[in-house]
């Protein structure tokens, strides 16, 4: 895991280790293959009644990544998963509130199901 000076680990037991606050959301690594993630995100919309948006898929050099976004009241919702090694994922979600303020705490939500869904 990499650890930038705005990164701290955060007591998170997620499937392929800790769950890690960024700047604006949470990130973890899962091991399991974009596809497996992005399939365990679309799971996660729908039993937290996130209304998906957009899903984009884009291939780099490094490998393949997607964009889920979607809302949920207030918050925009915005799920970035890009691949790792071979067979896994660093998953990001940000859940907007404002232009300046960001609901940590139900990006980490989020986060845990797309975890748990990835099993």
């Amino acid at each position: 895991a990499v650890l930038g000076a705005c990164v701290v680990a955060a007591a998170g037991a997620g499937a392929g280790g800790g769950i890690y606050l960024t700047q604006r959301g949470v990130e973890s690594v899962v091991p399991v293959s974009v596809d497996r993630a992005a399939t365990a995100t679309t799971r996660a919309f729908d039993e937290l009644k996130i209304h998906q948006t957009k899903s984009a898929t884009e291939q780099e050099a490094d490998g393949e990544q997607r964009e889920v976004e979607g809302t949920a009241g207030d918050r925009e919702i915005s799920v970035t998963i890009k691949a790792e090694q071979t067979n896994s994922s660093r998953v990001q979600v940000v859940a907007k509130k404002s232009a300046v303020t960001w609901d940590k705490d139900y990006a980490r939500t989020i986060l845990d199901r797309i975890v748990a869904y990835s099993r």
